[in-house]
């Protein structure tokens, strides 16, 4: 029995799977053999992938929410660093969070709820919608990792350590915010160099 002809939904959870299977006496065992059978594919501990071909950043959020795919991950997606990322990151509002499962390593770091709503973007993979930061979003959430920020010097090498793209243009509305919001001194030193410079030299 493929689950595929009676369910619709890329995600299912084992609550409604059990619904599903209200019929079968052993619902733990039908769910076991589905998995191995390759009719389900667990995303973690009672969530379900229903087929295979969902873009990994589609679940993150499923995953473990509320969250958005920022950092690294965000800035490779719009191209902003060269380096290819062999994760998943997202900010969440919860304590951080490690995942692997057959879509791939997922990472969630927390993020302060003031600014969990800026510079958010929805996008659509395969029919599926997800939350990615944009990319100025996605800068001040990675820079605000970094603890010894003093300086625009010390952006700048940050910049140039993380091989950034500085020739793209900021949006100067979230960066404010963020900088106002975020509470990490690295993100107001990252705002205080593109206010000065009109970007990062």
């Amino acid at each position: 029995m493929n689950i595929n002809n009676h369910l619709s939904d890329p995600i299912i959870d084992t609550l409604r799977m059990k619904n599903w299977l209200r019929e079968t006496s052993d619902k733990r065992g039908k769910i076991a053999r589905m998995i191995q059978a390759g009719e389900l594919v667990q995303l973690r501990r009672g969530l379900y992938a229903t087929r295979r071909d969902i873009h990994p950043y589609c679940l993150a959020a499923s995953i473990y929410g509320p969250s958005y795919v920022s950092f690294d991950t965000a800035l490779a997606f719009y191209g902003w660093i060269p380096e290819a990322v062999h994760e998943i990151t997202s900010a969440a509002l919860k304590r951080a969070k490690e995942i692997e499962n057959a879509f791939g390593r997922y990472r969630y770091r927390t993020v302060p709820r003031k600014v969990y709503a800026i510079g958010i973007e929805r996008i659509t993979e395969g029919g599926i919608p997800y939350l990615i930061a944009s990319p100025t979003k996605a800068i001040c959430d990675r820079i605000a990792l970094e603890p010894r920020m003093r300086s625009m010097a010390d952006v700048r090498r940050w910049a140039a350590l993380m091989r950034l793209d500085t020739g793209q243009t900021l949006d100067s509305a979230i960066l404010a915010a963020c900088a106002e919001k975020y509470g990490r001194p690295a993100v107001r030193w990252l705002w205080r160099t593109v206010e000065k410079y009109g970007g990062i030299p």
